[in-house]
């Protein structure tokens, strides 16, 4: 959850974006202060290529638009998508002093939220006990006046109040699309309670996403919609057939750092099976955001992170522990123009149970938890990139031959690029035109 914490389509409303060089950098910047018009973080904003920034009505930061401030970030990178962050899964009761007060208004009125008793007077809290609760956002609600259930005035709502008021932002992201509920509830309003592990109250919450997003897409034209899109495939179960090619990517939020994380109590190829399996269920352009939580300064495990995104066509991001969901932590690999993938996604390890992955002009390896310290032959002169952060590593030297720790990886430059393959531009998406 982020709040507390190829044959394409080509349309005349179609958005066009150019995948950008490796190592693709994206950003989770939802935390407060939403500083978004300060120069300096527009400027530190811009060096991602896609990014989730916070939004609510009536928000101007310093008294500028929200909307400048994000043209702002677009002059210094043209080529930078900005997602605004939703939530239909829970909200507060309360509506006294919030700018979502209009739509926890009509919730409150047309007994939207997910009830367990059959009179509809008590609410489930939020799984996550943040104080909020549980929208009943699936297609199965009584309709209002304008003949709307809870998700088709959800939608309808954010696009009124966060899209219009912004429309240089590039789509929405919405948060907590889980293949299964987290709580019991009468999900069909029919008076029957299902646990949250009962498939049918699993197809009730499908429904629910998957007209959020249809519904997205048609009243946003020619826009991206991405999602948190972090469980899937985290238990090594299939998607459901609903949610393959239902987002155009999402963040796959604490892949490492978390004990949650996959990484932390399964181990490194489980988490790469789920990157891998994750990937193949997005839209093209895959807008995926592969996301590790950490200490800044541990640069070992910073670098085993990106390297392993980098054997898939991720976005990386990295988040402080201590700061959270707010500034942009930059490293020196960030500065490394690897150029664009000569090689897919490896399938198996290349040498001594490392994995590697070429690019036009350089490398990546990364040594899998586990695996214990190895010496590799690179087959080649590589250079070191040379960094300031972790001197001992990024020192610009000239090698045949690395030597990895466990859990650890590197970034080599190529002495000459090799020839660029011809890589997608302008890549489109239908809008259903």
């Amino acid at each position: 959850m982020l709040a507390a914490a190829a044959a394409l389509t080509v349309c005349a409303a179609a958005q066009a974006f150019t995948p950008p060089p490796f190592p693709r950098i994206g950003g989770i910047q939802i935390g407060g202060p939403y500083d978004y018009n300060d120069p300096t973080y527009q400027a530190e904003l811009a060096k991602q290529s896609v990014m989730i920034l916070n939004y609510y009505p009536g928000l101007a930061p310093g008294g500028t638009s929200f909307d400048g401030d994000v043209k702002a970030i677009k002059a210094l990178n043209p080529n930078a998508l900005i997602f605004l962050y939703t939530n239909s899964d829970e909200e507060n009761i309360n509506s006294a002093n919030s700018a979502d007060a209009s739509l926890i208004n009509q919730i409150n009125a047309m007994k939207w939220w997910l009830y367990t008793d059959t009179t509809f007077s008590t609410p489930v809290p939020s799984f996550f006990g943040d104080g909020g609760y549980t929208i009943n956002n699936t297609p199965y609600t009584p309709k209002d006046s304008q003949g709307d259930d809870a998700i088709d005035y959800l939608t309808k709502w954010y696009v009124s109040n966060y899209y219009t008021p912004n429309p240089d932002i590039d789509g929405f992201f919405m948060d907590n699309v889980f293949t299964a509920p987290r709580v019991a509830g009468d999900w069909y309003r029919d008076n029957q309670l299902l646990s949250d592990s009962d498939p049918k109250a699993a197809a009730a919450l499908q429904a629910g996403y998957a007209r959020w997003f249809n519904l997205a897409r048609q009243l946003m034209p020619g826009k991206y919609q991405i999602g948190n899109i972090a469980t899937w495939y985290m238990g090594g179960e299939s998607l459901p057939s609903g949610y393959q090619d239902m987002v155009d990517g999402g963040v796959m939020e604490a892949m490492l750092g978390k004990s949650y994380s996959v990484e932390s109590y399964a181990g490194w190829q489980p988490m790469m099976t789920q990157y891998y399996a994750t990937m193949g269920a997005l839209k093209s352009p895959q807008l995926a955001i592969f996301n590790q939580w950490g200490d800044p300064t541990d640069y070992q495990s910073m670098r085993y992170g990106l390297a392993s995104c980098l054997m898939n066509n991720a976005y990386y991001s990295f988040t402080s522990s201590s700061a959270g969901y707010t500034g942009v932590v930059w490293f020196d690999e960030y500065n490394a123009n690897l150029g664009q993938a000569v090689s897919a996604p490896p399938t198996a390890a290349w040498q001594n149970g490392v994995w590697r992955r070429d690019f036009t002009n350089g490398i990546a390896l990364v040594n899998p938890k586990g695996n214990g310290p190895q010496t590799v032959q690179l087959g080649g002169t590589f250079v070191k990139i040379n960094g300031t952060q972790d001197s001992a590593v990024n020192n610009g030297q000239t090698v045949t031959s690395v030597t990895l720790q466990d859990r650890d990886g590197i970034i080599l430059l190529r002495q000459s690029p090799v020839q660029q393959p011809k890589a997608p531009t302008g890549v489109s998406i239908s809008n259903g035109s």
